[in-house]
């Protein structure tokens, strides 16, 4: 009986061991399950992938939305174009417009733990300045920067310059004792093709090429999370009806790219919102005065003259816009108004005997991934035909426009694209897109008129508000009157999101992205 009695106790504490086993193992498969449940994802689908992660190249939007998060800048725009300080707490421009004092924040930390100083300041600047590409054009009167202590520095510039403050809220700084250590030949621009070195709200976790970005919260970040997402997927989707399907499905929660025939379904849905939002972006089409057919400016009239403008605005974007008003944006300071483009065939036809010009064939480059683009290409082939041209389609992708244009040699008839300002100023615009200087190798197609470049420098320098708006406005009747582009129109920002997310994420200083910072988890 005892023995019998012991074996049963045996048997029944080995029972309650293996009960107890079974309670612990779930009570941490519910503590991991609970664990998983807060944390707070976004997935995001965009249909272009950046060429590079690293911030020099911040001018083309693809790469300023996946750097925005995992880097500070000095100073940025908010939702409401006003300019204040991020990195930097303070600056005072020198009578003379040469110097920038400026006081940084202090106890802001890279992503590896390494405080952020002066020094990396005048690192990421010396960068820029050396590589000559990106963000350079906007910051090209900058000379050097003389460091006074860890968070006081002077910034040097060969001439005044009145925007040099605001074009610093595209120059990201960089950690610069990592950048160092991986500078390799090219100053690092290799390593941070797919690499990080920042201090922003963000880090970045993994990336597959044109695939997918994946971002983890700074949970050391300077400033303070509330609801903001703890992971967040970039999806790179080229289709916008895939994009379409999987926000349907609940696979997104964001589209950066929904086609416009599919917009009306979505307003209709209460579980997704439509949001929209006014850009100071505009869409072109740039001539070769240059060289070729198109220097002769009455067959750029004519050209000019053949596009469907109202077709363009109503069928292709749906309503979802403006045509443009001439070079510069209608939401940018100093814009002067020029009638909207108008359809005019048989003028068109005019102007192409006047110029004995016959059997005209023209290329034209430009972004098909773009739905806007894709669809306005095709309607300026269709129009084009009916005055007797002839019009090649030729599709690229941004890094093949920008090479294309970067040498005479290389430079076709004409290229769509989109300016997106880097900030909200008429120089953003004016001078890196019609100034001489940015020919081969800048954003300036084939343009150049001596006295646009004038104006355009000249108002650069110039710190009173209405005397460099005249300059301006001079400058865009030239550019005008010379036909260099076509000014087709200023898009709405649209996204289709569903209903967990809010916040007022886009930043027309930012345009075709997101602010991670500002987004939101319900």
């Amino acid at each position: 009986m005892h023995t019998r009695n012991l074996l049963l106790k045996s048997k029944h504490i080995r029972a309650l061991a293996i009960l107890s086993s079974c309670v612990v193992a779930l009570s941490l498969i519910s503590i991991s399950t609970s664990a998983n449940a807060a944390t707070k994802q976004l997935v995001i689908a965009d249909s272009e992938p950046p060429q590079t992660f690293d911030p020099v190249r911040a001018n083309n939007s693809t790469v300023d939305l996946v750097v925005q998060p995992l880097y500070d800048v000095l100073v940025d725009f908010d939702a409401k174009n006003k300019l204040g300080g991020r990195l930097a707490t303070s600056w005072k421009v020198s009578p003379d417009g040469l110097e920038i004092s400026m006081s940084l924040r202090s106890g802001v930390e890279f992503h590896d733990g390494k405080t952020l100083t002066s020094a990396d300041v005048k690192y990421s600047l010396d960068r820029i300045k050396k590589l000559n590409v990106g963000v350079a054009a906007s910051l090209a009167t900058y000379a050097s920067t003389k460091i006074v202590d860890d968070t006081k520095l002077i910034i040097n510039l060969t001439q005044p310059t009145a925007t040099f403050v605001s074009a610093l809220s595209r120059a990201y700084i960089l950690n610069s004792r990592l950048v160092g250590a991986n500078e390799g030949t090219d100053s690092g621009q290799a390593w941070l093709g797919n690499r990080a070195a920042g201090s922003g709200p963000y880090t970045l976790t993994s990336y597959t090429t044109n695939q997918e970005a994946t971002f983890a919260k700074n949970t050391n970040y300077w400033r303070n999370f509330t609801n903001q997402a703890d992971k967040v997927i970039i999806r790179y989707i080229p289709q916008g009806a895939t994009q379409r399907d999987l926000l349907k499905s609940g696979e997104i929660d964001l589209a950066m790219k929904i086609s416009t025939a599919d917009l009306n379904g979505f307003k209709a849905d209460s579980k997704f919102v439509v949001q929209d939002a006014d850009t100071i972006v505009q869409l072109y089409i740039h001539m070769n005065t240059m060289k070729g057919p198109l220097k002769d400016p009455k067959v750029r009239q004519a050209i000019s003259l053949a596009y469907d403008y109202a077709s363009h605005v109503k069928n292709i974007m749906g309503g979802n816009g403006a045509i443009a008003q001439g070079p510069l944006p209608k939401a940018i300071a100093c814009h002067v108004y020029i009638p909207d483009g108008v359809q005019n065939l048989s003028r068109a036809k005019t102007l192409l005997r006047q110029a004995n010009v016959k059997n005209l064939k023209l290329t034209m480059i430009y972004l098909s991934v773009i739905e806007e683009h894709a669809r306005g290409g095709l309607l300026l082939q269709s129009a084009l035909k009916s005055i007797g041209v002839d019009l090649q389609l030729v599709t690229v992708t941004y890094p093949e426009y920008v090479s294309q244009i970067s040498k005479p040699s290389t430079t076709p008839d004409m290229g769509m694209i989109s300016a997106f300002p880097a900030y909200p100023d008429a120089d953003a615009v004016l001078r890196i897109v019609y100034d001489s200087k940015n020919l081969s190798g800048g954003n300036n197609f084939a343009y150049s008129n001596p006295a646009v470049d004038t104006l355009v420098r000249n108002a650069a320098a110039i710190s009173d508000s209405s005397k460099r708006c005249s300059l301006y406005r001079d400058a865009q009747r030239l550019i005008v009157k010379d036909y260099a582009s076509l000014f087709l129109s200023n898009p709405k920002f649209i996204t289709v999101r569903n209903t967990t997310v809010t916040g007022d994420y886009y930043r027309a200083a930012h345009h075709n992205t997101l602010d991670f910072f500002s987004m939101m988890l319900k």
